[in-house]
């Protein structure tokens, strides 16, 4: 009798474990489902007149996209038909505007590469002539977190951070007390530079009992006063700001703009300044960073911002072409946050409000790296202005809950036109900028695509998987939970950062690679190492709630 009893508790247990892990399987989201659901919004789609098409340069989509399609006289209506490149299906949608979103077929559409044609219908005959066409990509949209990562966060981190202290290029400072001849992205200083400089003090500041914590901190002293000598001096028109380019190494084939400034760039080295000052009290960084923030405020301009190329010697604008100063409000904002310098909260209002007024309204995220030219209105739009500026709106957002919308409309911007969740995603095998020979196409050997996915992609001109990029975007999806609770935001900075980590086992488990493919087409940049790593140790904790 007893062993029956025994046996009938064993099976109730076992009965109610398996009713409750059934339980949890139904409570956990369908974010795959969530996000196709979402994928039917168009974001900010144009009309004519009222609001302005930005996507007439791309290439892919994951929302539903509609274009600026003229309308033409006598037409009743317009017929929308999309036809599939990889095979012989077609859909189509009967419409009033020719400028009407794809959302009616959207859902149905599988991801793949298609040709769009809208042809106007009209009461005398059925159809007239065709008012306009596209080809496009549908990409897939988040299917959930589908990778493990290859070590926890903070280790990633660890592993990246120790890794660049030990590289040649870096010891190369401690012998010789200045940059190495053989590594060519020395001609970025600022952007490189001050990236090592962080990743050394993080190195210090998060493993404290590290046997080479001192070498790192001797390289960081070093690395600046090395550094702030390449300043522009006192008294000259931009005075204390840091160069974007430097010819004091072979760049290779980097490009070098002589005399010119990248008025975001000098934000990186003001940022390091105050991190470094945190670090070591010194109060002479902390005047550094004021002297650039100090700069900002005397060459603003009356709009709000800055010409985004300068001529160092002169002060004077080389192009027409503006600066998305998210950076420097982040800058702006750090200085009266943390160290109550009110005189930079003006400026950053003025900053602020040229955002809200142009690319909000606009949707012209223009591209800003120094090593690109800038194009055409919405010839080449990119990532990182708009992430960085929905860190602001989140940020903001306690004492602005409208923000909220805007910034989740804008992530879904990023994420429509840079984030590639899947491997089958067809952009990898029809890559629309890359030419087949370049090395920056990914390369599909035998149907297996190089790129790491998911990962977020530069700019249209630079359509390739960064690393930076993934980190940056990882951290708005964090802040997106944070303010909304939405868990998708959290999941999909999870599947973020497990790529990164993926990416680095696969390179050896050291450096966190630059480009998120296995043919690396480039030596790494240290700015994309070191901030991911930092980032994966600073967000460590939550990345692991949400991936457990």
């Amino acid at each position: 009798m007893f062993i029956i009893r025994l046996c009938y508790l064993f099976f109730l247990l076992l009965f109610s474990i398996l009713l409750l892990s059934s339980c949890h399987q139904n409570d956990k989201p369908d974010f795959a489902n969530q996000a196709r659901e979402e994928s039917m919004q168009p974001i900010r789609p144009g009309i004519p007149e009222e609001r302005p098409f930005w996507n007439q340069y791309s290439k892919r989509f994951i929302h539903a996209p509609a274009f600026n399609f003229k309308p033409v006289v006598a037409a009743d209506a317009y017929r929308f038909t999309v036809h599939s490149k990889e095979d012989s299906q077609s859909f189509s949608f009967d419409a009033p505007k020719p400028w009407m979103p794809l959302t009616p077929i959207w859902k149905d559409m599988p991801v793949g590469r298609y040709q769009l044609k809208v042809k106007s219908l009209g009461t005398k005959t059925a159809e007239y002539t065709v008012v306009g066409q596209r080809t496009f990509i549908k990409s897939p949209s988040f299917p959930g977190i589908e990778n493990e990562p290859a070590y926890p966060y903070r280790e990633s981190g660890y592993r990246c951070l120790h890794n660049v202290l030990h590289q040649s290029k870096v010891q190369h400072w401690l012998e010789h007390g200045r940059p190495g001849p053989d590594y060519p992205l020395w001609c970025h200083p600022t952007k490189i530079m001050s990236s090592l400089i962080v990743g050394m003090i993080s190195y210090a500041n998060y493993f404290p009992d590290a046997k080479d914590r001192d070498q790192a901190v001797r390289i960081a002293d070093i690395v600046v006063d090395f550094f702030m000598d390449m300043a522009e001096p006192a008294g000259k028109p931009l005075e204390y700001w840091t160069p974007t380019h430097w010819d004091g190494v072979d760049r290779g084939d980097h490009p070098y703009f002589h005399n010119e400034i990248m008025t975001n760039v000098p934000t990186a080295a003001a940022e390091m300044l105050l991190d470094l000052y945190e670090f070591n009290n010194k109060e002479k960084h902390l005047l550094a960073a004021k002297g650039i923030a100090d700069t900002y405020v005397k060459t603003q301009g009356d709009d709000g911002t800055w010409p985004l190329l300068i001529n160092s010697k002169t002060g004077q604008a080389k192009k027409a072409d503006k600066l998305i100063p998210a950076e420097v409000i982040r800058l702006f904002d750090r200085l009266v946050d943390h160290y109550h310098c009110t005189e930079y909260a003006a400026p950053r209002q003025k900053a602020f409000d040229y955002i809200m007024e142009n690319p909000v309204k606009t949707f012209n995220w223009q591209a800003q790296f120094e090593d690109t030219r800038p194009q055409a209105l919405y010839k080449n739009l990119a990532f990182r202005e708009p992430t960085v500026f929905c860190w602001i709106l989140l940020d903001d957002s306690d004492e602005h809950p409208d923000y909220i919308p805007l910034a989740e409309e804008i992530l879904r911007f990023v994420e429509d036109q840079f984030v590639v969740w899947t491997a089958d995603d067809p952009l990898i095998h029809h890559h629309p900028w890359f030419k087949k020979e370049w090395k920056w196409h990914p390369k599909v050997p035998a149907g297996e695509p190089d790129w790491f996915v998911p990962g977020v992609l530069e700019q249209y001109k630079f359509y390739t998987p960064i690393a930076r990029s993934s980190d940056m975007l990882f951290k708005a999806y964090l802040k997106a939970y944070e303010r909304t609770g939405k868990e998708i935001y959290r999941a999909k900075a999870v599947a973020l950062a497990n790529t990164l980590t993926i990416a680095q086992e696969y390179h050896g488990g050291g450096e966190i690679p630059t480009h998120l493919r296995k043919n690396l087409p480039e030596k790494n940049w240290l700015n994309c190492s070191i901030y991911p790593a930092i980032l994966l140790i600073e967000h460590a904790e939550q990345l692991e709630q949400a991936a457990g």
